[in-house]
């Protein structure tokens, strides 16, 4: 049985969304299992022409004329506007659907401004002869959409030859709504830094970081749906009842939210460092190393799987999470699970107790890392996305 020729059509730009950093782990190991370098499709003209031994990026309106060269087609799907573009080639030139939301609401409500057939299809599969009627009462804003009672990504797995999620929750979901759909659970590809909390000291020391502090890292988009005000809160108690605790956020600020004028209202200016956007990732692996521990919220949910707290915990640190949906299947040994309600004062008391307590750090930090080196090593994902299109009926191989 030959090997096969991979097409991805993805986001590029990491500054838009963590798709682009997830599909540039996973590129090389399918690119080694490839007949010939892998072609990107993407949209954004910055990235077009670039080439390796392993992989070409290629205009997105080259893929027609390149549909027929490759054996998998592969679609990294998610609900941010970064993939939009993908939207008019779903139907024509269909491949397997890597969905990183489950719910794909926003990504046809934003589709219905421009043209509004995709928009009612989704509806209409999902909720039959009363979708149409749904559709056009959560376009005016009457209804608002809520999860999981609104997915609309029933069609796209439904038709696709195969859909990958990367949690039992999402597979889950769709398997009661897709009864017909081939869902398969593929973990998400994490790199494993050339890093541990055994250098902890020596990198604190080079980014600056006081030998004794007590440093928390949240990592990914600053916006309100990841709960930062909890974060701010539960420091600002910590910082009251005198551990020395400090913050360092890493990730760019969405519209939503603005991070430093409530820093400034809680008298925490000295306490926390605001990074924004790291180009470079082993400077973003070195932050959070330096940190004792991560916390990876969730105000509002879609059904994503956390990739910005697997990385963190690649890295050897501990992370407190909500439970809720994938965050749920993480493994105790390495997390601190804490329910949506009274997060502020729960958030606190877990970071209180993991400060108490370095051993405690220290071993779930260990676990942490390696849960991923051995459930999330991108080699076993990219095998993983082989056996699935070699046993995909329409491929001949």
């Amino acid at each position: 049985m030959r090997d096969l020729h991979f097409g991805v059509v993805t986001p590029l730009d990491p500054h838009e969304t963590g798709v682009a950093e997830y599909i540039w782990d996973l590129i090389p190991y399918l690119a080694k299992h490839s007949a010939r370098p892998v072609l990107i499709f993407g949209d954004k003209e910055s990235f077009w022409g670039q080439q390796t031994e392993l992989w070409q990026i290629l205009p997105i309106k080259s893929l027609p004329e390149n549909f027929a060269t490759v054996d998998l087609l592969i679609y990294q799907m998610g609900n941010s506007p970064a993939h939009d573009f993908m939207a008019p080639f779903l139907r024509t030139y269909p491949g397997i659907i890597v969905l990183h939301d489950v719910s794909l609401y926003h990504f046809y409500a934003r589709l219905a401004h421009k043209e509004i057939t995709s928009y009612l299809r989704a509806f209409g599969f999902a909720f039959g002869l009363a979708g149409r009627e749904m559709a056009h009462r959560y376009l005016k804003g009457e209804q608002r959409p809520r999860y999981p009672d609104l997915l609309l990504s029933e069609w796209v797995s439904t038709y696709s030859p195969a859909v990958v999620v990367h949690s039992q929750h999402a597979a889950t979901i769709l398997m009661e709504r897709c009864t017909g759909a081939r869902i398969e659970v593929v973990p998400m590809p994490i790199r494993l830094p050339a890093l541990s909390g055994d250098f902890k000291d020596q990198i604190r020391q080079k980014l600056g970081i006081p030998e004794q502090a007590y440093v928390v890292a949240v990592f990914g988009v600053v916006n309100i749906s990841k709960n930062p005000i909890a974060v701010l809160e539960a420091l600002r108690r910590l910082r009251l009842a005198g551990a020395p605790a400090f913050a360092v956020f890493i990730g760019w600020e969405n519209s939503d939210f603005r991070l430093l004028p409530e820093v400034e209202r809680r008298g925490l200016q000295d306490s926390v460092t605001f990074l924004g956007f790291l180009e470079d990732r082993s400077e973003v692996d070195l932050w959070l190393a330096a940190a004792d521990v991560g916390v990876g919220l969730r105000l509002i949910y879609w059904g994503e799987t956390p990739s910005s707290t697997l990385r963190m915990m690649a890295v050897g640190i501990p992370v407190i999470v909500n439970d809720i949906g994938a965050f749920s299947e993480l493994p105790e040994m390495a997390c601190i699970k804490i329910p949506n309600t009274n997060v502020e004062e729960i958030l606190f008391v877990k970071l209180q107790e993991l400060y108490q307590d370095r051993d405690q750090r220290m071993q779930m930090g260990a676990y942490a890392r390696r849960y991923i080196q051995d459930f999330h090593n991108p080699d076993r994902v990219a095998l993983s996305f082989i056996d699935i299109g070699k046993t995909l009926a329409r491929y001949d191989f």
